[in-house]
Formats: C-alpha cells, sequence, structure tokens
C-alpha cells in the first residue's frame, strides 16, 4: 500500500506535471508563432532600412565622386595657372620689354622651345589627365595716383605691368579660373655710381660704368679724389657726366637720383638729366617738368624721375647728369651720385 501510494502520487504528481508540461508547451507555441512574426517584420523593416542606406551611401558617394572630380579640376587649374606665372615673372626679370611691349588686353600663350620661354599669340589648346583646357594670358597698362598708389586713374606708369591669368577647362569649357598679379620692374634694380672724378674730362661714351671720367665740367675742382667741388666759389660749377649706357634695347627703367656730401654754409646742388635711345643724342636736359627747372634733392635723399611727359627719361636706353654747384659762402662737396635703373 504504502509503494502503491507512493507510486500514485508520483503518478499523479507526474501527471499534473505533464498538464503542467502541457500548458507550458502550449503558450510557447503561441510564442513561437508570435516569435515568428515579429522576426519577420523586423527583417522585413530592416531591409527597408538597408535599402534607405544602401540608396543613401549611393548618393553619398556619387555625391562625393562628383566632389573628387570638381577638386580635381580646380587643382589642376590653379597648377596651369601657377606655372604660366611663375613663366612670366622670369621672363620680365631677364628682359622687361618682352612683357611690356606686348598688345595689351590681347590674347597670348607662352611655350617652352629649347629650355626657352617664347609668347606667341593666341590661346593655348591641350587635354590633361582626359581634361580638355585653354590657357592664356592678358597685360594691362597701370596708372598711379599723386600719391604714387595704383589707381583707376591717374599717370600711366611704364614700369608696372598688370597681368591676367585665364585657364577655361571641362567640357565645353564650361569652368574657368583666373588670377591677376602686377610685374614691377624696379624689383631687378641697378645703379650708375659715380664716386670719382679725379681723372678728369673728356670721356663722352656711352660706357656701362661711369669710372674715374666725364664728359666737360667748368669751375669744377677735381684734384680732391672722390669729391667735386667749386673750383672759384664766386661763380657757378658744372659737370657733365659721359653718355651712360644700361645696355637694354627699348630702353630701361629710370627710378631716381641721390647723391652724397654735404651742402656746407650756403650752398646749392641741383641736377638735370638727358636721354635717348641714341648714343649721340640728341641732349636735352630736363628738370622734373621741363627744361627750365632742376632737381634739388638734399644729400642723402631719393628723388623719384617722372614716369610720364617730356621730362620723363623711362624706357630710354642712354642717360647723362649735369650738375650744377653754387653758393653764398662755403662750396658744397660732392662724393657720390648714384642712379638707380631697371633693365
Amino acid at each position: 500500500m504504502k509503494i502503491f501510494y507512493f507510486d500514485y502520487s508520483e503518478k499523479k504528481d507526474f501527471t499534473k506535471r505533464n498538464e503542467a508540461v502541457f500548458c507550458t508547451e502550449g503558450k510557447r507555441q503561441n510564442t513561437k508563432y508570435r516569435f515568428l512574426a515579429q522576426s519577420l517584420i523586423e527583417i522585413l523593416v530592416a531591409v527597408a532600412v538597408g535599402v534607405i542606406l544602401v540608396g543613401s551611401s549611393t548618393i553619398l558617394i556619387g555625391v562625393s565622386l562628383r566632389s573628387y572630380d570638381s577638386i580635381k579640376l580646380h587643382l589642376q587649374s590653379n597648377m596651369l595657372i601657377r606655372q604660366k606665372a611663375e613663366a612670366i615673372q622670369a621672363l620680365a626679370r631677364n628682359d622687361w620689354h618682352s612683357i611690356y611691349s606686348l598688345n595689351k588686353e590681347s590674347d597670348y600663350e607662352i611655350s617652352l622651345l629649347e629650355n626657352t620661354w617664347v609668347i606667341s599669340s593666341g590661346q593655348e589648346i591641350d587635354t590633361i589627365n582626359d581634361i580638355p583646357y585653354k590657357r592664356y594670358f592678358q597685360v594691362y597698362n597701370v596708372t598711379r595716383d599723386a600719391n604714387g598708389n595704383i589707381a583707376e586713374t591717374g599717370t600711366n606708369d611704364p614700369n608696372t605691368q598688370k597681368v591676367i591669368i585665364f585657364v577655361d577647362y571641362g567640357n565645353d569649357y564650361v569652368n574657368s579660373s583666373s588670377v591677376s598679379f602686377y610685374l614691377v620692374r624696379s624689383l631687378n634694380n641697378r645703379t650708375f655710381h659715380q664716386t670719382d672724378w679725379s681723372e678728369g674730362d673728356g670721356q663722352s661714351g656711352p660706357i656701362s660704368s661711369p669710372g674715374s671720367l666725364f664728359d666737360t665740367a667748368s669751375n669744377i675742382e677735381i684734384s680732391n679724389v672722390g669729391q667735386i667741388t667749386i673750383a672759384t666759389t664766386t661763380s657757378d660749377g658744372i659737370l657733365t657726366s659721359s653718355v651712360l649706357d644700361t645696355g637694354v634695347v627699348g630702353g630701361a627703367g629710370f627710378n631716381s637720383l641721390l647723391w652724397q656730401g654735404s651742402l656746407n654754409t650756403g650752398g646749392s646742388v641741383k641736377f638735370q638729366i638727358a636721354f635717348s635711345n641714341s648714343a649721340s643724342g640728341p641732349w636735352t636736359y630736363y628738370g622734373p617738368t621741363s627744361t627750365e627747372d632742376w632737381y634739388q634733392p638734399n644729400p642723402n635723399v631719393s628723388i623719384a624721375f617722372p614716369l610720364a611727359g617730356s621730362a620723363s627719361p623711362q624706357n630710354n636706353r642712354y642717360l647723362r647728369y649735369k650738375v650744377q654747384l653754387s653758393t653764398t659762402g662755403t662750396s658744397p662737396r660732392i662724393d657720390d651720385i648714384i642712379i638707380n635703373w631697371s633693365p
């Protein structure tokens, strides 16, 4: 009995456990179906999100590729501009007139021929990295106002030029880049520097360096090496230099005049200059505005030559100076005469 009871109880308990298990299995089957439905929805949602993400990625990749192509085009155009700018600057340093003498606001191309940059009319047309392009530049005159600043109107400055480089690129050349800059002749300065006159007159020139000689003089004392003074202070002394040759075919740019020494008591020093593209002249002497006036700078103070007008020496190959010394007391003394110019 006892054993039977035990078995029964176990069976009864077992039956309950089976019932419980059955109920639990039933619930699990319902949950399973629910999980399967949810999983299907999640998959559909995931697929939809994936499609959206893939589409977005495709758009982003397309935009990125277009941006990359645009950047590549821009960088290449900048490289092409920079290359030509360097060539133009080099040409201007070596031969100002290779740029200055070009027709203004006309298209020019520059190319390398046997290691030499050569300028010709027109536009350079080529293809680089499957990108078609046109490259060309234009030159413009520059004007300055009364203060010497670049301005829209004013006096034409033959020693400054404006350059604009253009690059048109892409299919049908729909894209364009450009850069503008100024070329200044005085970046390559040279001087006629005379520090002695003691060897005397008679050297008419032309010469490339003043040396210790000059052309003519009256009432000038030259016996003290390295200086000139008035021989007799009761009258003016005048000295005319030799013809100075810049060697620049087409003419140089003349920047300024400076003298060093001392005015002393009651002294005066003034200059006129003559200029020509012929070694034989004619020689007409000018001050800053006309033949009637003189340059009269103080010692150690540079004075600029005019840029335009009949008194302007610009774009002449040859130049000479005339200096006049006078006094009401002690003779002025000149130690150096320096004319600054640019090829």
